[in-house]
């Protein structure tokens, strides 16, 4: 068989230096990029601290823009070399925000109001990484940009316009930052900030004072006091002479258990006391001034949440909320708790007319001119299968900034999972992607989500409308206990003007199943009931026909060997917990024979280097103990069957 370079135990080399046949034949047929590293490693394989000195690494940086451009190894998106880490048990990334010539962004720990081991991030035109000496952590999600003082808000930092940065401390204004808002009644010279545990305040532009207005729950004073249902604060933005904030949790053992219960709050403050607008969990709240704050008197709110059913929209408009629902691209975000969505965003990302909003699992177009006057134009655009903090365009191509790999579980336990090790190190990464590709490359949209889902609806009952335009395929699942035949009355709103068409009745005796033909107009779509029904539902099934074909094998797969090969190589991968760099266990399998094990470990640099150590001892840092850590598990028995048609988990 063909030598492989990753076979010669004395050579160091670059997957550059090599095929992509090569490489994948050496690597099992691919990695997970987004776990590589992100620090400095010499040529012996030595590496550097997680945290190492951020102005020492300052310093190292600057200057780098007046250097030749320097090419990164990039891998569909991700830039091994800005990987962030941090020494807590995730490592999500709160926001990405274009400023001052550079691109800013902040990490975050799942729960450290008081600081932690996260990082500001500095990054130039030409990919040059710096962590700020300024960092003081913690879990940071907000971001606004001050347009009279020409400064942005960033988790607690503050930087003008020449990049300069200062901070707010955590004695000063404690919690976990989620959210900014234009102050209300002096937004030339205050901000607001809003917390995950209900702490808010408002902040002088200038000088940093901090009022506060509200205690959050962390301070060790016990002056806190709940004011909204619900718990672990996401959303924040202010028009129409009030604030709205949200919360997309319950902080119960009931909440981790069950995803159906009562869960989450929209809530709303005109300077007085606060209301609830609707106790349902929310995510994501902004307006068309995104980023940049709202024009108070006279900005649509739109507020995105969820339930077990589907997800929710709400909208302000004249001072009056409209409720709408859309369906799902995927159900992993779900949860009463709330831990699993971390921030969807609704933000410009080139056209000022069409945003981009992410919220379970899909990319939806979203116009910024939607209103209850004008509710249209909200379309699938594609799927995805990743936790995304936050967005932005920046030197024309996307940025998403990601939560990928946390070292804790939380409550990501499954059977199916079985012993695996966790992940040395908690990590996360930025995907670059050029715009077009958000259309042409990723998922086709799959939504579903339901109107009523197994409840008691009243006889004449209209539903919430739900999304109807913008799907190719589309149907609805309608079942009910009634013992008798019932109708089941479909209208449509089609002029998008609120007036409503019937579309069909259908008369159901237990369940049904009903196809919408593709060339049925209409924006929105509602049902009704002439009896009353103890466990009703009406469930809607949406895709996008696959129009893009198979086309030729990519070259990139070559390296995957074929059923039944007797000679390719296998490896295990584990993100080391000391040094940054991915452990490889490679095996080499000739004539359908196992060779004796090899270690490897990939650097930022995208390098495999050969460690010619053996695999003795099991004790923390050793070959051996990384030998264990990728030990392939073994699934307990029973959780899973198969039958001709699937894989059924049981």
């Amino acid at each position: 068989m063909k030598k492989n370079p990753a076979q010669d135990p004395a050579k160091n080399f670059s997957i550059s230096e090599v095929s992509r046949r090569e490489f994948c034949g050496s690597m099992a047929g691919g990695l997970l990029f987004l776990a590589l590293p992100a620090s400095a490693v010499c040529a012996n394989g030595a590496g550097t601290d997680a945290n190492a000195d951020a102005e020492k690494n300052a310093e190292q940086n600057a200057g780098n823009d007046a250097a030749a451009p320097k090419e990164f190894p990039c891998f569909s998106g991700i830039y091994p070399h800005l990987a962030n880490f941090n020494r807590e048990g995730e490592c999500g990334t709160g926001a990405v925000v274009p400023w001052a010539g550079k691109l800013w962004t902040i990490s975050y720990a799942p729960h450290a109001p008081w600081g932690s081991t996260d990082k500001l991030y500095e990054i130039s035109p030409s990919l040059e990484k710096v962590t700020r000496p300024e960092s003081i952590g913690g879990t940071p999600a907000n971001r606004m940009i001050h347009p009279e003082s020409n400064q942005l808000f960033i988790g607690p930092y503050v930087i003008d316009a020449k990049g300069n940065v200062r901070v707010i401390s955590a004695k000063a204004m404690p919690g976990r930052h989620t959210g900014n808002a234009r102050h209300l009644t002096d937004p030339a010279n205050k901000i607001y900030y809003a917390t995950m545990e209900e702490g808010f305040y408002e902040v002088d532009v200038r000088t940093l004072e901090v009022n506060q207005l509200y205690c959050d729950s962390n301070r060790p004073d016990k002056t806190y006091r709940d004011i909204l249902p619900g718990y672990h604060g996401k959303g924040f933005y202010s028009a129409q002479e009030r604030i709205v904030y949200s919360n997309n949790g319950e902080r119960t053992e009931k909440a981790r258990r069950y995803p159906d219960i009562e869960s989450g709050a929209l809530g709303q403050w005109s300077g007085k006391d606060w209301e609830v607008v609707l106790r349902n969990q929310f995510t994501e709240v902004t307006g068309p001034g995104g980023i940049l704050g709202s024009h108070p008197e006279r900005d649509t709110i739109w507020a995105v949440g969820w339930d077990y059913r589907s997800l929710i929209l709400l909208v302000l408009d004249g001072g009056k909320w409209f409720k709408y629902r859309l369906p799902k691209g995927s159900h992993c975000y779900d949860g009463a708790h709330g831990w699993n969505t971390e921030w969807p965003r609704i933000r410009e990302i080139g056209d000022p007319e069409d945003l981009l909003m992410t919220m379970h699992g899909l990319f939806w177009h979203f116009p910024a001119a939607f209103c209850a006057k004008k509710a249209v134009g909200i379309r699938p655009r594609a799927a995805y299968l990743k936790v995304i903090g936050d967005f932005c365009r920046w030197n024309d191509r996307l940025v998403f900034g990601c939560d990928d790999t946390a070292k804790s579980e939380f409550l990501n336990k499954s059977p199916f999972k079985g012993t695996l090790a966790e992940p040395g190190q908690s990590n996360s990464n930025l995907w670059f992607l050029e715009p077009e590709k958000l259309d042409s490359e990723l998922g086709r949209p799959l939504g579903r989500g339901a109107v009523w889902f197994n409840e008691t609806v009243e006889a004449g009952t209209v539903s919430d409308p739900y999304l109807f335009g913008g799907w190719d395929l589309r149907g609805a699942h309608i079942r009910h206990d009634a013992g008798k035949s019932v109708n089941f009355r479909f209208e449509v709103d089609l002029n998008d003007d609120g007036n409503w068409t019937e579309l069909r009745t259908e008369t159901v005796s237990g369940e049904a199943w009903i196809e919408f033909p593709a060339d049925v107009k209409g924006e929105w779509i509602r049902v009704s009931t002439d009896t009353k029904l103890p466990n009703a539902t009406c469930f809607f099934q949406y895709a996008m026909r696959e129009t893009r074909s198979a086309g030729p094998r990519d070259a990139r797969f070559e390296g995957l060997a074929a059923p039944g090969a007797k000679n390719f190589c296998g490896s295990t991968f584990w993100v080391r917990a000391d040094n940054q760099r991915l452990a490889v266990v490679s095996q080499m399998v000739e004539d359908g024979k196992p060779q004796a094990k090899r270690y490897y470990e990939l650097t930022e640099e995208s390098k495999l280097v050969r460690s010619d150590r053996d695999f003795g001892g099991g004790e923390q840092g050793t070959i051996g103990r990384i030998l264990n850590m990728v030990e392939v598990r073994t699934l307990p028995e029973n959780v899973y069957r198969v039958d001709e048609m699937s894989v059924i988990c049981t």
